[in-house]
């Protein structure tokens, strides 16, 4: 490890005259003792978190990380790769708390040398504000925030994989994260399922209109149990009412179509990895499977593609020219071309 003393970037961030001079004159990466990462996000934005906090600890080695993220979103939070979890109070504690409660809440964070926030919301922005720290590295949309909140910003896109903008956090001081990215959970080239191969197939979504409507999901099972006949079709359900199997009704005469119960995520990290693939809409479901390096099909209309899509890996993107939702005849073509590029 080498000190930093300069900024690497042309175009695409911003770095005010105090970032300059922390990376000129103070920024030594051995020597950088406290780090907060703000996360306040569901599952699947949870799960693609890891890569970034993986590369952080190889640059600033030496370093307290502490995670941050919001009570309401805590499943899948990758807190086996922080050393602290700094818990904000999130909209279950809304009618519970005071405003002093809430501000107290933040300071909790405690004073840091440095602060990423990937959440890029309101309650970050307050956090990282009311936070003190050498130096605020964050991502907004609007470019005002950037101004008066941080001392770098990277410019978001939604035509980059949201892992590589937080990545670019760390590119811009001179860190060169390892390819393909490490999620640090079961892997998909060790342990794919050859002798017994299975397609993962889920339809579950934080909001309902992100879902696949149900009739479409059930003919996709179908076509693809019929097209696909050496492969068990299994619908994973979610916790969920909604994502339960009951819309598929009987489908006793297809033999090589198979439900299995919502799992705990322990054991579906290594269930995904030996999918030989999971198809479903833009859902955590969908992230945990890409952080297993296992083959996706994601089947887009409701939310952008590409920011969710990493460009290694064999992922693949189901939508129409003009955004309506894609054909179960369209989701199954794309399922054997998946398959036969794995």
């Amino acid at each position: 490890m080498y000190n930093m003393k300069h900024l690497w970037f042309e175009k695409g961030a911003y770095a005010n005259k105090r970032a300059r001079h922390f990376v000129a004159n103070d920024l030594e990466p051995n020597k950088i003792q406290r780090i907060a990462v703000i996360r306040h996000a569901a599952l699947g934005d949870q799960v693609i978190t890891r890569p970034f906090l993986i590369e952080l600890r190889k640059f600033f080695p030496n370093a307290t990380i502490t995670l941050s993220v919001i009570s309401n979103y805590q499943y899948g939070m990758p807190s086996d790769l922080a050393d602290r979890v700094h818990v904000t109070h999130g909209s279950d504690k809304k009618k519970d708390i005071t405003f002093s409660q809430k501000i107290n809440n933040f300071k909790e964070l405690g004073d840091q040398d440095i602060i990423f926030d990937l959440a890029a919301t309101n309650r970050s922005y307050w956090l990282t504000k009311l936070t003190k720290a050498k130096l605020k590295i964050g991502f907004p949309y609007r470019p005002l925030v950037s101004k008066l909140l941080y001392d770098i910003c990277v410019l978001r896109s939604d035509f980059t994989a949201e892992v590589e903008t937080m990545l670019n956090m760390l590119r811009i001081l001179g860190h060169n994260p390892e390819q393909p990215l490490d999620f640090a959970y079961p892997d998909h080239r060790q342990l794919h399922n050859k002798n017994s191969p299975y397609i993962v197939y889920f339809n579950g979504a934080s909001q309902e209109r992100k879902m696949y409507p149900f009739d479409k999901m059930r003919d996709t099972l179908i076509q693809a149990s019929t097209e696909l006949p050496e492969y068990r079709h299994i619908y994973l359900e979610g916790i969920n009412d909604n994502e339960k199997a009951s819309f598929l009704g009987d489908l006793s005469t297809h033999k090589n179509i198979e439900i299995q119960a919502s799992m705990p995520l322990e054991d579906l990290s290594t269930y995904l990895a030996k999918a030989t693939a999971v198809v479903c809409t833009d859902t955590g479901i969908r992230n945990f499977a890409i952080s297993t390096h296992t083959p996706t099909i994601g089947i887009f209309y409701a939310t952008v593609p590409f920011r969710y899509t990493p460009k290694v890996g064999n992922h693949h993107i189901v939508m129409t020219p003009d955004a309506k939702i894609p054909s179960p005849e369209q989701v199954v073509t794309t399922i054997i071309r998946a398959i036969k590029d794995n």
